[in-house]
C-alpha cells in the first residue's frame, strides 16, 4: 500500500498536464511551457495562463476539499456512508436558493442564489447542532 499515494499523486500530474494541453487549441508541451514562461503575449500563452492553468488549479482545490470535507464528516459522524444529505446541510442549501430564486433577489443580484445557498446549509447545520447539543428525544 506504500505505493498508492504516490501513484496517486503521478496520476494527478499526469491528468492536470493532459487537461492544461487539451482543448479546442491543442498545444504541445513544449509550446504550453515556453509560452507561459517566456512573458511574450502570444495567444498559446494566454490560453494556458490565463484559462487552463486556473482552472486546473481549480478543480484541484475544489476536490481536495471535497474529499477532506467527507472524510471529516465521516470522521465526526462515525458513519463511513455519512454525506451533507444525511444531516439535511443540502436540503438547506436548496431551500435558500430556492427562497432567492421565489422572490426575486437573483434577479438584482446575480450571487444572490449561492449566498442564500450558503445561509440555508449553515441554518440548518445549526438546527441539527442545537437539537444534538439539546438531547431532544422524538417519540
Amino acid at each position: 500500500m506504500r505505493w498508492l499515494t504516490p501513484s496517486l499523486m503521478v496520476l494527478l500530474l499526469l491528468t492536470a498536464t493532459a487537461s492544461t494541453l487539451a482543448g479546442t487549441v491543442w498545444l504541445s508541451p513544449h509550446q504550453a511551457f515556453a509560452s507561459a514562461f517566456s512573458g511574450k503575449a502570444d495567444l498559446a500563452g494566454l490560453i494556458v495562463t490565463e484559462i487552463r492553468l486556473p482552472r486546473v488549479m481549480l478543480a484541484i482545490a475544489i476536490g481536495a476539499s471535497l474529499g477532506l470535507s467527507g472524510a471529516v464528516l465521516q470522521g465526526l459522524l462515525r458513519n463511513p456512508l455519512a454525506e451533507p444529505g444525511l444531516l439535511g446541510i443540502s436540503s438547506g442549501a436548496s431551500l435558500g436558493a430556492v427562497v432567492a430564486i421565489y422572490f426575486g433577489f437573483v434577479a438584482a443580484l446575480p450571487l444572490a442564489a449561492p449566498v442564500f445557498a450558503l445561509v440555508g446549509a449553515f441554518v440548518a447545520a445549526g438546527i441539527v447542532l442545537l437539537l444534538a447539543r439539546t438531547g431532544v428525544r422524538w417519540r
